[in-house]
């Protein structure tokens, strides 16, 4: 509505106001452009993304322009870099420049972060040609050296040892710049695909570009257990660009905002959010407390054992005629599916593909199961991204941020805190139906640990929800196997995990173990798999998978093949 009603000013002002819109999807930019023209009654905004490309000289011609995250985001790279022409081409347009620059939702992606390991810089290593080698000495150099470092630590590992370190904080152009050159070169070079795959070429230019990162700027070294690695980051709005407006409901619980408010004062602020805009009194959240793993690892050693025990209970909690959302990790997704009956439908998302999304707006249950914590390296880089290279003193013992956690540890949870809350606000209760600010009666059901950082995110839930109604569930994730009703066909499921898989042959008893299927559950799938009409066959083959057999009876073996 501010869009097109700023369009209808244009018309007739001396002062015209060009607008640029940041969404984080391309079928959100051309619903925001098509709602934005329906209600100027014209055409005044246009998207651009890679599924509609607009010439320079079309995109100058509207009043309000829609890109993605991503475009936005390659643009102020570039920006940064001194390169401003990709930027110019979103920010001018026929009656000035765009002065006004609303990004809506979060822009999750504005810290880049940077990693190599040992075996990342041998595969660039074994993929630069011979001939190459002599053009780019610093390069070869540079990558040498960093696997070195890398190996070096790997075999003489000590107990105990620091596990972080400043390496440099400050950048060695002569380096930057023949990575670069190498980089370009070989962007234009056909690897030889017996030694590499399709995607090596992709992949190569990825980790050159993170070794770039770390010569521009700073690099520290990091151990995680067994995994040893090179890091840097970099915050990707830099100084010098035009000011922007992020609309993000979860801002109050973002760190990274308050550490840009500290090291840009007076450049950057975080508004207020007014009271009695919301009232979250017709939600219900029933809280249970645990001292199990939320996390990703734990919750792939236990899905088999925890889904079921979680889907038995909400549907005793929550009983029939119900439509449940529920939130998981990526992993577990396409067991949950397996979940999914007449009885008990369930729409299901995972950590990573929920924020900003309405595709779950009817339902009047959302479950929340295992958290998204955040790896260490990147709450460690956010602040570094902003605040700059620290001391060995730093990295080792981050200082405290509150009584319970230091500054990494408290961005870190507070990430989590607010990624809670945005797929929490993913079914109804997201729609106000009254002048109060109320949505419809919802129930939400999430598991927490049962320390500071489960009281964190639930102080979070309540300062972004206001007027949340708590009360306890009496629900423990670990326990005694129980049965759960199923999905009379599992094929939904294998297709969903098969769409997530790289090229590559899968084993049928992978699928089995994966979706814990029962032997008959499995002959099923096989059957339908083993018809050139059936559905499953169909769904799988758009995407690049074959179902084989080899060999007869008890010997034979079954798998799906992904192409591509």
């Amino acid at each position: 509505m501010y869009a097109a009603l700023q369009a209808d000013r244009n018309l007739n002002h001396p002062s015209p106001v060009g607008m640029l819109i940041v969404t984080r999807l391309i079928v959100d930019a051309d619903k925001v452009a098509e709602k934005i023209n329906s209600m100027a009654g014209r055409r005044v905004a246009a998207a651009h993304h890679s599924e509609h490309k607009l010439t320079t000289s079309e995109m100058a011609e509207f009043d309000v322009l829609v890109i993605t995250h991503a475009a936005f985001r390659d643009a102020a790279e570039a920006f940064g870099r001194h390169a401003p022409e990709r930027w110019n081409v979103f920010y001018h347009w026929s009656r000035g420049t765009r002065s006004l620059i609303v990004v809506d939702e979060a822009l999750a992606n504005a810290v880049d972060h940077n990693a190599v390991t040992s075996s990342d810089l041998d595969v660039v290593l074994r993929a630069i040609p011979h001939e190459l080698r002599a053009q780019h000495p610093l390069a070869l150099t540079a990558l040498e050296k960093l696997k070195s470092y890398l190996d070096r630590k790997e075999r003489d590992q000590e107990p105990g040892s620091a596990l972080s370190r400043m390496l440099w904080g400050e950048g060695a152009p002569a380096y930057v710049e023949q990575i670069r050159g190498l980089r370009g070169v070989l962007k234009t070079t056909a690897f030889d695909l017996t030694l590499f795959n399709a995607e090596a070429q992709d992949t190569v230019d990825g980790i050159l570009e993170d070794v770039e990162v770390m010569l521009d700027s700073y690099a520290y070294y990091y151990r995680s257990g067994a995994q040893h690695s090179l890091n840097s980051s970099r915050y990707l709005i830099p100084r010098g660009m035009p000011g922007i407006v992020i609309l993000d409901a979860t801002a109050n619980s973002n760190v990274l905002y308050e550490l840009l408010e500290e090291a840009r004062a007076g450049a950057v602020s975080v508004v207020p959010v007014p009271r009695g805009i919301r009232n979250y009194s017709n939600v219900t959240l029933h809280v249970a407390r645990t001292t199990a793993g939320l996390g990703k690892s734990k919750m792939k050693d236990t899905k088999h054992l925890r889904i079921p025990r979680l889907v038995h209970e909400v549907a005793k909690e929550v009983g029939q005629g119900r439509k449940v959302f529920m939130c998981v990790h990526k992993l577990a997704k396409d067991l949950l599916e397996t979940f999914n009956t007449k009885e008990m439908p369930l729409s299901i998302g995972w950590w990573g593909a929920v924020d900003g999304k309405n595709d779950w707006a009817d339902c009047d249950v959302a479950v929340i199961f295992g958290l998204p914590y955040m790896d260490p390296r990147r709450a460690i880089g956010s602040v570094l991204a902003v605040n700059g290279p620290q001391d060995n003193a730093w990295l080792q013992s981050p200082p405290p941020y509150n009584e319970h956690a230091n500054i990494p540890d408290m961005l870190a949870i507070r990430d989590v805190a607010a990624s809670v809350v945005q797929a929490i606000n993913r079914v109804r209760c997201r729609r106000i139906v009254d002048c109060s600010g109320r949505c419809e009666k919802t129930d939400v059901y999430i598991v927490l640990p049962k320390d500071w950082r489960g009281d964190t995110v639930l102080e979070h839930i309540h300062l972004n929800m206001p007027g949340i109604h708590a009360v306890p569930w009496d629900f423990e994730p670990d326990g005694p196997k129980v049965y759960a009703p199923r999905c009379s066909s599992a094929n939904e499921a294998v297709i969903g995990l098969m769409r997530d898989r790289k090229r590559g042959a899968v084993p049928m008893s992978h699928v089995q173990r994966e979706l814990s299927l029962s032997n008959r559950q499995m002959a099923r799938v096989k059957e339908d798999l083993a018809k050139d009409t059936s559905k499953i066959t169909a769904a799988l083959r758009e995407e690049g998978v074959i179902y084989r057999v080899e060999g007869r009876g008890r010997g034979s073996k079954s798998y799906l093949l992904k192409a591509a």
